[in-house]
């Protein structure tokens, strides 16, 4: 009985600790800043800013994305897909189209920036074409 107390304890702990994305990416966030320079740290960056927002935690996911961008530019294959997730977040989180539009830099920076990543070009040529048609 004791032993699955502690366990029932320890899965409730697990929960917590990885459904609050925040805390999460804060310490994924403090060991980026810790080591900068490590090869992972650009891979930390986004693989935490795809764990935000696929639990939903946008801003959160839009905030690691954009220091992804900010901290390590070279990294086109990390930086092209963080660029037109946060696009894709403002286009398709709203009907409001003055918030669709904000994904427009997003996607240009993609389309102009990252000419080696030609998938995630086509995607978001893709998504510029609907976000501009939105009425």
């Amino acid at each position: 009985m004791k032993s699955l107390v502690i366990g029932v304890g320890i899965l409730i702990l697990v929960f917590i600790v990885v459904l609050n994305t925040s805390f999460v990416a804060d310490q994924a966030v403090s060991w980026v800043a810790a080591n900068p320079k490590d090869p992972s740290a650009p891979d930390v960056l986004y693989d935490m800013g795809r764990w935000c927002d696929l639990m939903g935690n946008d801003d959160k996911a839009r905030e690691l994305y954009l220091q992804l961008y900010k901290q390590y530019p070279e990294r086109a294959d990390l930086c092209a897909a963080a660029l037109y997730h946060v696009a894709y977040n403002f286009a398709n989180g709203t009907y409001i189209v003055v918030i669709k539009k904000q994904a427009l830099p997003y996607l240009d920076i993609v389309m102009n920036q990252y000419s080696t990543q030609t998938d995630w070009q086509a995607k978001a040529r893709q998504l510029d074409d609907e976000v501009t048609n939105t009425h």
